[in-house]
């Protein structure tokens, strides 16, 4: 599987006129999506991805579902979102799916590019991964005319390295001898009298 263009590819994001596609795999629990803006429904094999072959990547329209720029920096990507607008509205079913984290949060979800001859609508050379990182629970933003639905991916270092909130300050209730949370305290609070 390839992680970057080979070199027809390449040759095409070199060209003036040029189409690049992007596929999507989101792993909701029990219900995966497999989507593309490329103009029709794509079926892989022999890529030796096991996310992509022998699998459909479904054609969408891609006025209605947008990836944001991937943008890499120091510790990961920041944080990548997928947006699906123009819902009228949401039934009671697909707000019990979105609202149940399991579906979602810290699930795998799945990026790759691949050029397509903008006149054949053939592709052009390997498709390649760009983006893996894991799903948080989708937010639904809009009014009774419109929603929309956004689902933020964070990288595998984004998602690892955020805080986990723990603290030793129940310390005392497995070590009832352990005051060393009552004189944290007392030092943050400016206390300086000895006991």
């Amino acid at each position: 599987m390839a992680t970057r263009p080979d070199e027809a590819a390449i040759a095409a994001l070199d060209a003036r006129l040029r189409r690049p596609v992007t596929f999507a795999f989101l792993d909701i629990a029990e219900e995966p999506v497999r989507v593309t803006n490329a103009p029709y429904s794509f079926t892989f094999a022999g890529t030796g991805d096991e996310d992509l072959d022998g699998h459909t990547f479904h054609a969408v329209d891609p006025r209605v579902v947008a990836v944001s720029v991937v943008k890499a920096k120091e510790g990961g990507t920041d944080t990548v979102t997928l947006t699906l607008n123009g819902l009228r509205g949401i039934d009671g079913e697909l707000l019990d799916t979105i609202g149940t984290k399991a579906n979602w949060q810290g699930r795998t979800a799945r990026l790759w590019k691949a050029m397509l001859d903008p006149v054949q609508c053939s592709r052009i050379g390997a498709i390649w991964s760009f983006y893996t990182g894991y799903m948080t629970v989708p937010k639904i933003v809009g009014d009774q005319t419109s929603q929309t639905i956004l689902l933020e991916l964070e990288s595998y270092l984004a998602f690892f390295g955020q805080a986990s909130n723990r603290s030793y300050i129940d310390q005392q209730s497995y070590d009832p001898g352990d005051r060393s949370t009552e004189l944290a305290i007392a030092i943050a609070n400016g206390a300086n009298r000895r006991r």
